[in-house]
């Protein structure tokens, strides 16, 4: 089934005008799909969700998180919206990559579309590849380059036989002191984007005040409802 999954990954890839080595910009892609996409802050356990219906497709990712974090959620709600053919609205948590979750696909869905093989393979120098002799510096250059989570970089490296567990739990410690270190940016570790919106959420509210087909209190509830307060905002 991963064979299946990995498939995916690669045709949602290139349907969007990506190969399989290179990084791909979520947030454009769903503004192209006109997914509404919204970043609010939210418990430590509430990765992201995702409702659709019919053909209006809503995501919600949480803020707190790091950026590496919400682009594989982003990832893993893309695989809800597109593949899963008995979804139904649910919340999801970090990629734990557990084979008795029901979230397993859309986990591997994510780290498929963010770290496709050719991409990863082509930034691992030849005396590294075999042996478990990855260098930490090469796990700096893949993951700022793709934008991904550790976790997920760290998961798709030891699927490829690349890393063993002990190498795993090593590189997963110290990741922003170790990136500060090597003069990388602690950008990707840190949490972001809070009450940024991808879409026209706004445009379609505003639309509808001012077509009077909702009162001027439903349309700053539905503004506040995303972060925006007209109100108070100067």
């Amino acid at each position: 089934m991963l064979y299946k999954i990995k498939k995916r990954a690669t045709d949602f890839r290139n349907t969007h005008g990506y190969s399989n080595g290179e990084p791909i910009h979520l947030e454009g892609i769903l503004l192209k799909l006109n997914v509404i996409t919204v970043f609010k802050p939210l418990s430590a356990d509430f990765a992201g969700m995702v409702v659709k219906v019919n053909e209006k497709k809503f995501m919600l990712i949480n803020s707190n998180h790091t950026i590496g974090e919400q682009n594989f959620s982003m990832g893993h709600e893309l695989y809800h919206l597109y593949y899963d053919t008995d979804f139904t609205p649910h919340t999801s948590s970090l990629g734990s990559f557990d084979k008795r979750s029901p979230e397993y696909y859309a986990d591997n869905f994510a780290a498929y579309l963010l770290l496709p093989d050719d991409g990863l393979l082509n930034l691992i120098p030849d005396n590294e590849l075999k042996g478990n002799k990855i260098a930490l510096l090469t796990i700096l250059k893949i993951e700022h380059y793709f934008k991904c989570s550790r976790t997920a970089l760290l998961f798709r490296l030891k699927e490829l036989n690349l890393i063993n567990n002990a190498l795993f739990k090593e590189y997963s410690q110290d990741i922003e002191l170790k990136a500060r270190q090597y003069g990388y940016s602690t950008t990707l570790y840190k949490s972001g984007n809070e009450h940024e919106i991808i879409g026209d959420f706004g445009a379609k509210s505003r639309g509808l005040f001012e077509q009077g087909k909702i009162s001027e209190t439903h349309y700053l509830t539905l503004l506040n409802s995303i972060g925006i307060d007209l109100l108070h905002d100067t």
